[in-house]
């Protein structure tokens, strides 16, 4: 298989492995002056052209090649393009041979991973090469001294797009780390996972969407087995028109099946005599059925008002789902989940959020930090339930706690008034409040959320500019 005479090889005859697993070499000029220094400390490991195409026993022996045929180079890729950098003619050499392409690839893997000069990207589609020439988790972790769980992750990013991901890690300010692409791997569709990887904008954002898509996957899943199970109860889809009426008073509530809980082995419904119907909102599942009513027309002034009043209504539907992701989000902030920022970064959120305080007036209780772990008001807490949210509290760095009364300050108003007219002093609050976030990695889910944020969202009542005040009359003029 091999010959451990070392022998000098023409660079002109060395060529790179086209399977090496390592595709950037980095800076090769400190790499070139040492070789004009000190000449090349370390031999190369070479194979004949012919290792590529013939099976192992069709190939020479390494004693019969002659030192004039072309080679690949298996091991000693940097130190080739150096040489070639540092104008080395001749390059000491270790010839092997008999050897198959499954073994050059586990050669080149290996020099790589122990040297530590592969990115996981490139570790990731080495593993998937030797996967594709009949190599088992078993056998790679074998020959790579790799645990299985790291290769199969490997080979989950290695489903990535390329270009997308190279793309991602020149940009500046990206940082993507192991635990990102290990976000990513909890989506089950590839497509969404490139998706996420070209749309996130750092980071911290990136993790964000992936959390935010596997979240949207279990909902998915807990939507369909509950329609599953109203269907086979007989209880058909809501007909088109109750989009448009769904907050006026032609419907009613029956049920609501939150997605936030277990799907329910069972789902108990009334009795009664109009049909019932179910149709999804943004967090769950809703029994409806159509109220009796009485047929009266209605004013102009009243179907505007009807018209505001449901617009309100749907504004608050949409708020109440921004509340429930903020608050997910900031759950992960605090496990861990999403993480911490650089000591810098957590200064100058520090003193943002106190000018946010200052500001608004925000009110700093323990009742505000206990109430953000509790799922009731804290009046109905047992004593035994509020001790240990306390313990939680207590836990929290003064960072996490400012965090959480940044979250109480921007959830208790609405932004609009009574009128349906956008509130511009929430619209400062939220831009201030959301520009914290954003330092984490939040994002709004989609327009709409952003729109009714901004306050350029059309559900709202447009502001009337003031009617300037009229002339006075030539009469009245003349009379004064």
């Amino acid at each position: 298989m091999e010959n451990n005479t070392i022998v000098n090889i023409n660079v002109n005859n060395l060529y790179p492995h086209p399977n090496n697993p390592r595709k950037e070499l980095g800076s090769l000029e400190e790499l070139a002056d040492s070789i004009q220094k000190n000449g090349v400390m370390q031999n190369l490991t070479v194979i004949p052209l012919s290792s590529l195409t013939e099976e192992p026993e069709q190939q020479p022996e390494p004693d019969n090649i002659s030192l004039l045929s072309d080679f690949h180079v298996l091991i000693g890729h940097r130190r080739l393009a150096a040489a070639k950098l540092a104008g080395v003619t001749e390059l000491p050499c270790k010839i092997i041979s008999k050897i198959s392409l499954k073994e050059q690839l586990g050669i080149m893997l290996e020099e790589n991973m122990q040297r530590n000069d592969l990115t996981v990207y490139e570790q990731a589609q080495g593993f998937q090469m030797m996967l594709d020439l009949g190599e088992t988790e078993d056998s790679i972790a074998e020959k790579t001294g790799f645990c299985k769980a790291t290769i199969r992750r490997r080979l989950n990013i290695a489903k990535l797009d390329p270009d997308v991901l190279k793309e991602k890690e020149q940009q500046n300010g990206f940082q993507m780390t192991l635990t990102d692409l290990y976000e990513l791997e909890k989506i089950a569709d590839i497509e969404t996972r490139n998706k996420i990887l070209q749309e996130a904008t750092d980071s911290k954002n990136l993790a964000f969407r992936a959390q935010r898509a596997v979240e949207a996957a279990e909902r998915k899943a807990k939507e369909k087995a509950i329609v599953d199970l109203l269907f086979k109860k007989g209880v058909s889809v809501a007909p088109d028109s109750y989009a448009k009426e769904m907050y006026s008073s032609k419907w009613k509530i029956l049920k609501e099946i939150s997605f936030n809980e277990e799907v329910p082995k069972d789902i108990k419904l009334p009795k009664q005599a109009e049909p019932i119907y179910f149709s999804p909102y943004w967090n769950g599942i809703r029994v409806i059925t159509k109220q009796k009513q009485e047929k009266k027309a209605k004013t102009p002034e009243q179907l505007e008002r009807d018209r505001i009043e449901k617009n309100k209504r749907t504004i608050k539907d949409i708020v109440k789902k921004i509340d429930t992701t903020r608050h997910s989000f900031l759950c992960d902030i605090l496990s861990g989940k999403i993480p911490a920022l650089s000591a810098q970064a957590v200064s100058e959120v520090k003193d943002s959020i106190w000018q946010i305080f200052i500001q608004y007036g925000a009110s700093v209780y323990p009742s505000t930090l206990r109430s953000f772990f509790a799922d009731k008001e804290e009046y109905r807490l047992t004593t035994e339930e509020r001790e240990t949210i306390q313990k939680q509290v207590d836990q929290l760095s003064v960072l996490h706690q400012m965090l959480i009364i940044l979250d109480h300050v921007i959830s208790r108003e609405e932004p609009f008034d009574y009128y349906g007219i956008y509130r511009e002093s929430y619209g400062l609050k939220a831009r201030q409040v959301y520009g914290i976030f954003e330092k984490y990695g939040w994002s709004f889910e989609d327009e709409t959320e952003q729109k009714i944020i901004s306050g350029t969202s059309e559900l709202y009542v447009e502001k009337k500019a003031p009617k300037p005040e009229e002339e006075p009359s030539a009469s009245v003029a003349l009379a004064a």
